[in-house]
């Protein structure tokens, strides 16, 4: 990812010789703080905080709170320190390491009101001076020698700039049971884009787009964003388009401009997982029986809708394959001769194209453990009514 240009409160940290590391410009680890435990024993622990950021610059904290790593720190009478520590805590970070403890410590003014930390090194410094205060005064010459060069961590992330979303709302860990995945959407009409869009906002290593079709004027009223008058004039390839959109936050978009046909359909042999948004039966079913052939999952989705009585009807659906469960997409998919005129009259709205992709990133992530799930069967069909506002789930899971 980008390196974040450090600001000058933490400059200011460095040159004083404190510790620390940005992990994917989402947390601030401050190593090598020395600390006293219940034992008396002189101890080095970690502290956490989250970063808030803007783009590759770093703002003020948005509050009084972080993380450590460690044992409950304690004072030179052996009493643990009080005040600070709120109790134990199990966040995980997205390096893989896991916090001990959850920290407050709050600035109250003479007035009694709390007084915001106008910067981390006024915050950093509070917090070392009440953990690292009773080991300094016990071990002197033992806790200088505790520190270590300053290093600033790059990890390889793809993003091009840090997840703060995940930290602020303490779910980085969940997050990265997501990571390392190659991604394949085929079909990159409306539905297709919006999967793009919910997707290069996860950290998979790589999103393959796959289409050979034209970003013409009708697409821009059924995708997300805004497409200028500009780019429309140059006619670009939907994938290409896309790309240079979505990898301003996501370095893994990767374009194909070519329809998946069984002439090159090996293209898709190397991905985890694929998403098929295509609006011919035919396609759809060379595709699904390749994938189920290699034994992989995939999710596909199709839009049916008509107009009766002035108004749009029809139904959305998505349908999940996977391992030993693919014998209902046959049903699901429906025949050949659907691929006819007035099917392909391809009617969608950005709404209904969205809902199909919601329901395909959800049912993603479920099967990936991020969300919960207490169905006793995974719903391997679902289908969406307009007409009659309801979900249809239809469950056939083979255990």
């Amino acid at each position: 990812m980008e390196q974040l240009c450090l600001s000058e409160d933490l400059i200011r940290l460095r040159n004083e010789g404190v510790v620390f590391s940005l992990a994917g410009g989402r947390h601030l680890f401050i190593d090598g703080v020395p600390y006293l435990n219940q034992q008396q024993e002189l101890k080095s622990g970690t502290l956490v905080m989250k970063i808030a950021t803007s783009g590759t610059s770093i703002r003020p904290p948005e509050d009084h709170t972080a993380f450590w790593i460690g044992e409950h720190p304690a004072d030179t009478n052996g009493s643990l320190i009080k005040g600070l520590v709120q109790g134990p805590n199990s966040e995980q970070f997205e390096n893989g390491r896991c916090a001990s403890f959850f920290l407050s410590c709050k600035q109250i003014g003479p007035d009694g009101r709390y007084i915001p930390y106008p910067d981390y090194y006024d915050k950093v410094m509070k917090h070392l001076a009440i953990i690292s205060a009773p080991a300094k005064r016990r071990y002197p010459e033992e806790s200088a020698k505790m520190v270590k060069p300053v290093i600033l961590q790059e990890e390889d992330s793809p993003f091009v700039y840090g997840d703060t979303n995940a930290s602020r709302a303490h779910i980085t860990g969940i997050s990265e049971r997501l990571k390392n995945q190659k991604v394949a959407i085929v079909g990159l009409g409306g539905t297709g884009a919006y999967l793009l869009d919910y997707l290069a906002k996860c950290p998979v290593k790589e999103i393959h787009l796959f289409d050979d079709d034209y970003f013409d004027t009708h697409n821009s009223f059924r995708c997300p964003g805004a497409a200028s008058i500009e780019q429309l004039n140059a006619r670009p390839r939907k994938v290409q388009y896309l790309h240079d959109l979505y990898s301003h936050m996501h370095k893994g978009v990767i374009p194909h401009c070519e329809r998946v046909t069984a002439d090159n359909i090996g293209v898709l042999d190397d991905m985890d997982f694929v998403f098929i948004s295509v609006d011919s039966v035919a396609a759809r079913m060379v595709i699904s029986n390749h994938l189920i052939d290699l034994e992989k999952p995939f999710i596909d989705s199709g839009l049916g809708f008509d107009i009766n009585q002035d108004r749009l009807v029809g139904q959305v659906r998505v349908s999940t394959g996977f391992f030993g469960n693919y014998d209902h997409l046959r049903d699901a998919f429906g025949s050949q001769e659907m691929d006819n005129d007035l099917y392909r009259s391809n009617i969608q709205v950005a709404e209904l194209n969205a809902l199909a992709a919601i329901f395909s990133i959800l049912k993603w992530k479920r099967m990936l453990e991020f969300y919960g799930d207490t169905t006793s069967a995974d719903d391997l069909n679902i289908t969406y009514a307009v007409a009659d506002n309801a979900i249809i789930h239809s469950s056939h899971l083979r255990q």
